[in-house]
């Protein structure tokens, strides 16, 4: 059985977390680069409630690891923001030991390895990896891939 939770990537949620700090910064940040403030509020939109996403603790620590080098102003709205996030969504731990027993591991990786394995649990997977998306999709998974959606966007 599907939770109504929405689990989401290292990517998608730092262009949520930038773009609630102040949309502006999104195609200042070297990571966000191929997004603008519409894709970040089509994301906001699709999310609604920040207490419907599952966050892995190694998103959270990807996402802190390319975020926490802001200075000054940017660097309080930082703090704020990824510790309002942390409190109002879901953390899910899920053993490391669990990626090795997956033949996905070869091609994703850790992270990505354990978004995979507990996707099909929640309503949808909001990621920007394509090798991802592409996994998620064969095994039956919804995905919101923002790549896909600024591109159809694009091209309308």
């Amino acid at each position: 059985m599907k939770i109504k939770k929405k689990l989401i990537d290292t990517n998608a949620l730092l262009l949520l977390i930038v773009g609630i700090m102040d949309v502006r910064q999104i195609k200042r940040h070297k990571r966000l680069s191929i997004y603008d403030e519409q894709d970040f509020y089509d994301l906001f939109s699709l999310i609604q409630d920040i207490e419907s996403l599952i966050v892995l603790p190694n998103v959270w620590t990807e996402v802190d690891n390319l975020l926490n080098n802001f200075q000054g102003d940017l660097k309080s709205k930082y703090i704020f923001q990824i510790s309002e996030l942390i409190k109002s969504s879901t953390e899910k731990y899920l053993k490391t030991i669990k990626v090795i027993e997956e033949y996905t591991f070869y091609d994703l990786g850790i992270t990505d390895t354990l978004l995979l394995s507990y996707a099909d649990k929640c309503e949808f997977l909001i990621t920007s990896d394509s090798k991802l998306s592409d996994y998620a999709v064969s095994r039956g998974v919804k995905v919101y891939d923002l790549v896909q959606e600024k591109n159809k966007r694009l091209w309308l």
